[in-house]
């Protein structure tokens, strides 16, 4: 049975077969706010016996398969009017960026044989980490050109991440502690193929590391390990680490054709 909570809104997940027949009282373990959970006679279309105050009532969904899953959406900065304006590119620019696409197109395969990435063609970094942070880092990499995405929960991370080719995750241990969303997003890196891990560089957010750690990232899985003290330089960090990363893998992605991260 799933319990929002009315203060937080953290969803909590109780065994059917332990709720008592009787209203109770609970703890929220994200906010320490006391939930009560009032009890009823089954009806006929329910048999669970269990009634929702009004606002914990969970959202009805869809009998259908097809449904799309929740995903995390676009960062937008400074409100949409902000992102509209940067949305609109001027003539100049399109210009620019089409002239720049035919010299590439005439100039042919580059000595070495390396394809570059498109300069249209924005890396896309998925933020999952908690909401005091999540701004200020979205904030950053969409300063640095990113395509920026902002999971407030583990189910739009996951969605995310299986509906779009993301190329950098920011993870942090605290993300959705209800829902365990670190050990998920973590678990659903751990079963990609070699292939597609290698074309996805996972930030892990830590206060137990110093920022660019090698170690500690070998430790945590990760790429890149960043101090939550460091948050602001957070996109230099990884400007760093993705060049030294690209250069690892050059030869690799000159014999499979692919463009570096």
């Amino acid at each position: 049975m799933l319990v929002i909570c009315s203060n937080c809104k953290a969803r909590l997940q109780l065994d059917e077969s332990k709720i008592p027949s009787h209203s109770f009282k609970l703890r929220c373990p994200k906010c320490q706010g006391r939930i009560e959970i009032k009890s009823a006679v089954p009806s006929d279309n329910d048999s669970s016996g269990i009634t929702f105050p009004e606002e914990m009532t969970p959202p009805v969904t869809q009998d259908s398969p097809f449904e799309r899953p929740p995903v995390a959406a676009p960062f937008k900065p400074n409100g949409s009017d902000a992102v509209a304006d940067t949305a609109t590119a001027s003539s100049d620019d399109i210009v620019k960026l089409l002239a720049q696409v035919l010299r590439h197109a005439d100039s042919g395969a580059s000595k070495s044989g390396a394809v570059k990435r498109p300069a249209w063609s924005r890396r896309k970094a998925l933020v999952c980490v908690e909401a005091e942070l999540s701004g200020e880092i979205a904030s950053g990499l969409v300063a640095s050109d990113y395509e920026v995405f902002v999971a407030e929960n583990t189910a739009e991370a996951l969605g995310r991440m299986r509906e779009d080719r993301i190329d950098v995750v920011v993870l942090d241990g605290n993300f959705d502690q209800v829902e365990q969303g670190f050990a998920f997003v973590t678990r659903e890196v751990k079963l990609l193929q070699p292939s597609e891990r290698r074309r996805l560089f996972l930030v892990y957010m830590t206060p137990n590391a110093r920022t660019l750690d090698l170690h500690a990232a070998f430790l945590h899985n990760a790429n890149l390990v960043v101090n939550p003290t460091d948050v602001g330089r957070l996109p230099e960090a990884l400007d760093v680490s993705l060049r030294y990363y690209n250069d690892l893998y050059r030869e690799l992605n000159r014999v499979l054709e692919l463009a570096p991260i």
